[in-house]
């Protein structure tokens, strides 16, 4: 690292060079489908990602958009925080966050970072508005029919201990 000595005696460093060197961006795919029934499919984004960025780091998750409990995208963003500089690429927007994306973006490029998407849409703010309202139905509708099969596997359960009690 360069230096040099002020006429005090003082050494001095160019701290702005040192950082620049270190920082390189490393190039991350990050793939997610919603579902484990989704597989198929996120093996095909997968074989997408590797064939447009072939020496490309692939993170793969399974969960809904609005959890970000993920540990691919908690990773990702440990990453950035820790000051990598992170180029995420993503085939559509709603593959990171459903959302929130905005926040996920401003820290990766707090740390020089971006985010490419490589299937933009150019939706109206009222078709967004309508999509993301389509979004929050559909999740709380899945979880409402699975906290509908959780009471019918409890009531199961428990009618098959009385039968063996009686």
């Amino acid at each position: 690292m360069e230096s040099y000595k002020t006429k005090a005696g003082h050494r001095r460093y160019n701290v702005a060079a040192y950082l620049g060197q270190q920082k390189q961006s490393t190039t991350i795919c990050y793939c997610r489908v919603s579902s484990p029934k989704q597989r198929d499919d996120l093996k095909r984004q997968v074989q997408f990602m590797r064939e447009q960025y072939p020496g490309a780091e692939i993170v793969k998750d399974v969960g809904s958009g609005l959890n970000y409990k993920r540990r691919g995208l908690k990773s990702l963003l440990e990453r950035a925080m820790r000051g990598e500089q992170l180029q995420i690429v993503v085939a559509h927007r709603d593959r990171l966050a459903r959302f929130g994306f905005e926040l996920i973006e401003w820290i990766v490029q707090k740390n020089g970072g971006k985010i490419l998407v490589l299937k933009q849409t150019n939706l109206s703010p009222e078709q967004e508005l309508t999509n993301e309202g389509r979004c929050i139905l559909h999740v709380f509708s899945c979880r409402m029919h699975g906290l509908r099969n959780y009471k019918t596997q409890v009531r199961k359960v428990l009618s098959e201990q009385e039968t063996k009690a009686e």
